[in-house]
């Protein structure tokens, strides 16, 4: 099924021994549009440490029920490498490897399937030499949902002629592949009251200082796809049936 990054983050997180917190964030791949962690709260018991689940941990996912289970104790997720304390901050490769060895997780970007030996987050069974690829990668790969979206501060849509569309508001996800399907735009002044719903493929680029997104489209086709705001946030105008299978990117 289809969700909003925004529903997700009101989960409540289950460990094999006790709740660990609701989920802040979802990191994502900017090349393949991928969910691949999401951040627990964990303030109440562990201030200041930033807990990230990948999707290859969990257990049970019942999103209509609010509650995300995961293969790992809290003594594990306590235990876990530290990816920083700053929110919004991009995560390495070099942390990834760390956070995969320790977790036993496959290693998605090995392999030719979305999520390394297949499309969907699995556990395997591969052997440890093959997390310690690209240790000395310090490039920032996986970007933080949180710092694209938001009504005041979401990154800005720039079409091809130049054209501001509005913000990013919220992303659509599918919660068996974890892939991100639409980005949600708020179209602001330029055609009030309006969202779209613009797909991966339609970006040129992300300008990550400037805070903008590049698009391959122009004002009148950005209108084209544009709905009444209430349809897009119920998901009732996106194609579903016209899902992109986004295992055969592999750019």
């Amino acid at each position: 099924m289809l969700y909003k990054a925004s529903s997700i983050q009101s989960c409540i997180v289950q460990a094999t021994d006790g709740e660990l917190g609701k989920i802040k964030d979802l990191y994502f791949d900017s090349e393949k549009w991928t969910v691949r962690y999401l951040v627990i709260d964990t303030r109440k018991w562990l201030p200041g440490k930033k807990v990230l689940v990948s999707p290859v941990s969990f257990d049970n996912v019942a999103l209509v029920n609010s509650r995300i289970s995961i293969f790992a104790s809290t003594d594990q997720i306590k235990n876990s490498p530290s990816v920083g304390e700053g929110e919004h901050q991009p995560i390495t490769r070099l942390q990834e490897i760390e956070l995969h060895r320790y977790f036993g997780w496959t290693p998605y970007w090995i392999g030719e399937g979305l999520w390394g030996p297949g499309n969907i987050p699995i556990l395997s069974n591969k052997e440890e030499e093959h997390y310690d690829t690209q240790l000395d990668d310090h490039h920032s790969y996986v970007r933080s949902v949180n710092e694209l979206s938001g009504q005041m501060f979401g990154y800005n849509v720039v079409g091809m002629d130049y054209e501001e569309f509005g913000r990013v508001i919220d992303f659509v996800i599918d919660d068996n592949s974890w892939v991100i399907h639409y980005l949600i735009v708020d179209t602001g002044n330029w055609l009030p009251g309006r969202k779209v719903a613009i797909s991966p493929e339609s970006i040129d680029s992300i300008q990550w200082i400037d805070k903008e997104i590049m698009i391959g489209l122009k004002a009148e086709e950005m209108e084209e796809q544009s709905t009444e705001s209430d349809s897009v946030l119920e998901l009732e105008e996106i194609p579903i049936d016209n899902l992109r299978t986004r295992h055969l990117l592999n750019k």
